[in-house]
């Protein structure tokens, strides 16, 4: 009844947002607009995709080398299959279909693998809010105001580093600071905080890697490799239509794309994405066609929302899973699958570093 739930408020976030995007644009004008793109920009656009989930799978490799030495090759199909599970699945669910194939295909514990796919998206903000901040400061025409939004971000994004930096050299400190902050709140329900703690110390295990100085620089610059990327996607899905833009605009609209898909909205967020280019255009004074941008906006989506969930598709095929059996909690598989000698292995190091770092 919850999944259903969510799906329906997901539609209707999409269908509304597409609403709005299209409200001051008819629909022959799209259509028309769409017929001019150069699809010739396809081949560089699939080129780009490709790159950027391989970094990812480079980067996931690297966060799991305290648990397992896997290459990027062998956690490609599984990083795959689950952006093409947040394709089709609502709530970002996909997140969880990719431990549940990590943990069953390695043998690696659950709890280990969620936290390096939290670690990722940390790593992700970090990088996405940095390259936003520079896309505005650079950006030709750009409001004084929207600058004092770049230099905000870069305080956040500081503070972000700052954290991280201490859950890795003080963990524990970090984790019963964090503890005593969530006793403050009074409205925080004691499970979520029970299961923030728990996350947070099976984290510990998978933050290994990041002890490291030049581990934690090698995947921030991956991070921000992989966001340079998908900025440049989005300048080829423009230039596709004429537009004149330079780098500065990709690198906005990676930022505000970033929070428009925190929104609940359908899997694929399509009208979300529509909206954020129609923001984006509309924050740096540009005025192209708003069927041009919108075209543009469905040129860089379409054909990665098909490539990304067909390849997930037929990645699942090969290895004989099916979404169901991958939804189900990574916990419970976590117990049964993963091998008792691994977690205990994996929970003393924790403690171990735990009592290193108290």
């Amino acid at each position: 009844m919850k999944r259903l739930l969510l799906i329906i408020a997901g539609t209707a976030v999409s269908l509304g947002s597409l609403a709005w995007a299209m409200k001051d644009t008819p629909r022959q004008e799209l259509s028309d607009s769409l017929k001019e793109i150069n699809y010739l920009y396809i081949i560089p656009m699939f080129l780009l995709i490709f790159l950027f989930y391989w970094l990812k799978a480079v980067r996931w490799s690297w966060l799991l080398q305290p648990a397992s030495e896997l290459t990027a090759s062998q956690l490609f199909r599984p990083l795959v299959i689950g952006f093409a599970a947040n394709n089709i699945l609502p709530a970002h669910l996909g997140e969880f279909v990719r431990v549940f194939v990590v943990n069953r295909q390695f043998n690696i514990p659950a709890g280990t693998v969620l936290s390096t796919v939290v670690l990722e998206r940390i790593l992700d903000i970090v990088a996405i809010l940095a390259l936003f901040a520079a896309g505005i400061w650079y950006a030709p025409e750009m409001p004084p105001e929207y600058q004092t939004v770049a230099v905000t971000v870069a305080v956040i994004c500081s503070l972000m580093v700052a954290a991280v930096i201490v859950y890795l050299w003080r963990t524990q400190f970090f984790i019963n600071l964090t503890r005593g902050i969530l006793n403050f709140i009074p409205f925080v329900p004691a499970a979520l905080s029970s299961k923030v703690l728990e996350l947070l110390q099976q984290g510990a295990v998978g933050l290994q890697a990041l002890r490291s100085p030049v581990m934690i620089l090698k995947l921030q610059i991956n991070s921000l490799a992989q966001w340079l990327l998908n900025g440049l996607s989005a300048c080829i899905a423009l230039w596709a239509l004429a537009i004149n833009v330079d780098f500065s605009t990709g690198l906005i609209l990676t930022g505000i794309t970033a929070f428009g898909v925190m929104i609940p909205a359908a899997p694929g967020y399509f009208g979300v994405i529509q909206v954020c280019f129609i923001v984006a255009m509309k924050a740096q004074s540009l005025q192209p066609d708003n069927a041009d941008v919108l075209a543009a906006s469905f040129f860089l989506q379409v054909p990665a929302y098909i490539i990304v969930t067909a390849s997930g598709v037929f990645f699942m095929q090969q290895l004989g899973l099916n979404l169901k059996q991958m939804t189900q909690s990574p916990e419970t598989d976590q117990d049964t699958n993963c091998g008792a000698h691994a977690q205990s292995n994996l929970t003393q190091q924790s403690r171990d570093n735990s009592q290193a770092n108290s």
